[in-house]
């Protein structure tokens, strides 16, 4: 894949992380709104479908089925899987340098710490805990406090205790 320019800050190319990610074009310092995260603004309803059927390709086949619907309020999701949507390929790791912000019903990321140039963004997904699905989504961000599966941090204490109780069996 050729590098793409995404703006004054980022660019995108193959990662080491998954497929492709988003890189410093330049030094960025911390507290820095790197770009929004655009997509197309749907029902709630419409936004559990898209998720369901994200879902159900993914477990078909581990390489589709990416999933970029993000929980707007109670009556609005954002469908982030549009072809301007740079943002999106910003990958997973359980050490990050970026965040989400919202504001209203718009989605921005923003640098949590200094990031040197040509190094990869990466940002915690989110992903909730579920006993059942944790291990469909496994982790490949290969940083030293890397838990395996993408989970938001809150949640890595469940994972630690299931996979310990698992062990014991």
């Amino acid at each position: 894949m050729k590098i793409i320019e995404i703006n004054e800050f980022t660019y995108l190319k193959k990662s080491k992380i998954h497929n492709n990610g988003v890189f410093a074009s330049k030094f960025i310092p911390k507290g820095t709104r790197l770009m929004e995260y655009t997509g197309e603004l749907v029902s709630k309803e419409e936004g559990t479908k898209r998720c369901d059927l994200s879902h159900a390709e993914h477990k078909k086949n581990p390489n589709k089925g990416a999933i970029y619907i993000f929980d707007i309020d109670e009556e609005n999701d954002l469908d982030g899987d549009t072809p301007d949507n740079y943002a999106k390929f910003i990958n997973h790791s359980c050490e990050t340098n970026c965040e989400y912000e919202q504001e209203g019903k718009k989605i921005f990321v923003q640098s949590t710490k200094d990031i040197n140039k040509d190094e990869e963004l990466t940002i915690n997904y989110g992903f909730t805990w579920g006993e059942e699905d944790y291990f469909e989504h496994p982790c490949k961000c290969g940083s030293k406090n890397c838990v395996g599966y993408i989970l938001d941090e809150d949640d890595w204490p469940k994972l630690k205790e299931h996979l310990k109780k698992k062990k014991q069996n």
